[in-house]
């Protein structure tokens, strides 16, 4: 009997912006601990993030930031649909003028 795989595809998620460059990690790290320390005590950027990448091609670190997706606001979003009444409009226009006594 064959077991069936299950692929989970990432959805691609908020994306990060990049707060700077830095050519030695210790230095990228300084300053994402700084972050998280200002964060942390202040609740208006509850839910941020921060994190480190490397950058193979340019050989740098980049420091890089965003609100977690769980804490932004999200909008309401309303249905393209109409309902049968808007959409029906006047019925006096769908009728063919034609005069019964002519028949």
């Amino acid at each position: 009997m064959e077991e069936e795989k299950i692929v989970k595809i990432a959805k691609p998620g908020k994306p990060w912006k990049i707060e700077s460059f830095h050519r030695d990690f210790e230095s990228a790290d300084a300053l994402r601990n700084k972050l998280m320390r200002i964060w942390k005590a202040d609740e208006a950027h509850k839910g941020m993030q921060v994190k480190i990448h490397y950058i193979t091609g340019r050989s740098q670190y980049a420091v890089k930031t965003r609100l977690h997706p769980d804490f932004e606001i999200k909008k309401e979003v309303k249905s393209g649909k109409k309902n049968r009444k808007s959409r029906k409009g006047d019925s006096n226009k769908r009728k063919a003028d034609v005069d019964e006594a002519s028949i």
